[in-house]
């Protein structure tokens, strides 16, 4: 059932939470982070609709994705603030960020790494865990043109594997226009050339996103095989902190039109609004004050990190 309350909650929470964050970067006390204004209609509608036990990867820009999977916010922020108290102990941060126990099993910082990575999961929840559960990828647009992508896609096409493809549509690649990555209309004609079903929504209404992942994830998960889902959004920040916006004050304050959070805000009735308005704002000042009270991880961390760093090497 639809709770549209809860989802302009969500959406609400991540927005003022994101804002917060930007003031601390902006501050020297947050690091260069990637922000999804605009864009949360997406992730909150698609996890919503997802199965509590399905799996999610991700790119960079990640607070909202994991936030919408179920990591809580105590340990979200204090991960992003580099904390102890964090979900990865304040080591992995937003570009490395994975909480197991939400099913967000990676974040990545190279640009398209998740797709092929999200397949090899996929493959692995199928064949090897031999679970019913589907994985859900969230990567943008301007990762379509990277080899990785292309990989992945022919993977999960041959291996008829249960992944739900979500790409988030922009029209950017940081501040590169469309015109320079894509040669293409579509990102579903990329697909279509692997055998792969797809097909393209509004990303910015929460409501048409929930309702098409719903439908397609239940045929992902009976049918096994991967099915893309272009969503067509608008990124009203900057690419990341330490790089700002190319774009004119004209063109933003037109694309802000399309802004998923107000236009979802004027199906709820004032006072309702108004209340989760106020809720929210508390808890994000409360969480933010939260991470900020916690300590940096000291040095009895680095054995932990070194073992991990040793796993990582390559051998000769």
């Amino acid at each position: 059932m639809v709770d549209e309350l809860d989802f302009y909650r969500k959406m609400l929470t991540i927005r003022l939470l994101e804002t917060e964050l930007q003031k601390l970067c902006l501050a020297g006390l947050a690091g260069d982070l990637h922000f999804n204004k605009g864009q949360e209609a997406i992730s909150v509608g698609t996890c919503a609709a997802l199965a509590p036990e399905d799996y999610i990867v991700t790119h960079h820009r990640t607070i909202a994705q994991t936030y919408s999977k179920g990591t809580e916010l105590k340990p979200l922020v204090a991960e992003i603030l580099g904390r102890k108290g964090g979900t990865n102990n304040g080591l992995a941060g937003e570009m490395h960020f994975n909480n197991p126990a939400a099913r967000h099993l990676f974040s990545f910082q190279l640009v398209g790494t998740c797709v092929p990575v999200a397949a090899g999961v996929a493959w692995a929840v199928k064949n090897y865990l031999r679970e019913p559960q589907i994985v859900g990828c969230f990567f943008g647009d301007g990762s379509t043109s990277n080899a990785q992508f292309h990989e992945g896609l022919n993977i999960a096409s041959l291996k008829k594997l249960p992944l739900l493809l979500i790409c988030e549509n922009n029209g950017l690649a940081g501040n590169i226009r469309k015109a320079t990555y894509l040669p293409t209309d579509s990102v579903t004609e990329r697909a279509s050339a692997y055998g792969i079903e797809s097909c393209r929504i509004d990303g910015n209404d929460v409501l048409s996103v929930y309702k098409t992942v719903e439908e397609v994830s239940r045929k992902v998960r009976e049918e096994s095989h991967p099915y893309l889902i272009e969503m067509m959004t608008t990124r009203l920040c900057w690419h990341k902190q330490g790089q700002p916006d190319a774009r004119s004050d004209e063109e933003l304050q037109e694309l802000a039109k399309l802004d998923p959070i107000p236009r979802l805000g004027r199906r709820l009735a004032d006072r309702a609004r108004e209340r989760v308005e106020a809720e929210v704002n508390q808890e994000v000042q409360d969480v933010i004050r939260y991470g900020l009270s916690l300590k940096y991880p000291d040095e009895s961390v680095i054995p932990q990190l070194q073992a991990y760093l040793e796993t990582m090497a390559v051998k000769d």
